[in-house]
């Protein structure tokens, strides 16, 4: 009888195994067809598919208002 029950378990496991690597398999192709679509744009300069490989960008200047009197 063990070996009856542990043969059901490992059969089943493997099932299982089996059954959730097809899942991932059909999210993940289902995933990258979402992923490698592109969009469609109004002009060729706002294409938002276009890659940004670098260059120099404007200084970013963080202004803030004076602090109040300290009182130490």
């Amino acid at each position: 009888m063990r070996g009856l029950t542990l043969l059901i378990a490992t059969i089943l496991t493997f099932g299982y195994g089996f059954a959730a690597q097809a899942a991932m398999t059909v999210d993940r192709a289902a995933t990258l067809r979402r992923v490698a679509a592109t969009v469609d744009t109004a002009s060729p300069a706002e294409d938002p598919n276009r890659v940004w490989y670098g260059g120099m960008l404007a200084p970013v200047t963080v202004e803030a208002p004076p602090p109040d009197k300290c009182t130490t």
